[in-house]
């Protein structure tokens, strides 16, 4: 992870925290049309509470990230695309990384993810 700007995820109950760091790739809405942020899965590390971290595959390739004790989701990773899918948007949304490979971006829109252009 960089020196450079970074976030903080925490759950709920405050036992497990994920390090955001850089920027998101893109922003885009999520299958109910809830804003979410397409972030590279490298920028993620672990702040505190690894024992708490439950990692649930699905069929789709993927993987939520939530806390053990209170069961919140914090994010989802698909290692396809290398990419973290975080819910919301970065409050400095014109502070994007270079963007998505059409190859993730096509991964993405497969799986239900709506990518916006220019946001």
């Amino acid at each position: 992870m960089s020196n450079g700007p970074y976030g903080l995820i925490a759950c709920d109950c405050g036992a497990l925290s994920l390090l955001v760091g850089g920027s998101p790739l893109a922003l885009g809405l999520d299958t109910g049309d809830e804003p979410v942020a397409f972030w590279p899965l490298a920028a993620i590390q672990i702040g505190q509470g690894a024992d708490e971290l439950d990692v649930s595959a699905d069929d789709e390739g993927g993987d939520a990230w939530g806390c053990r004790r209170c069961g919140e989701r914090l994010l989802y990773a698909h290692d396809g695309t290398g990419m973290a899918i975080l819910q919301g948007h970065p409050e400095d949304r014109g502070d994007l990384a270079s963007g998505l490979t059409l190859s993730q971006q096509c991964t993405l829109e497969a799986l239900g993810y709506r990518v916006l252009a220019g946001e």
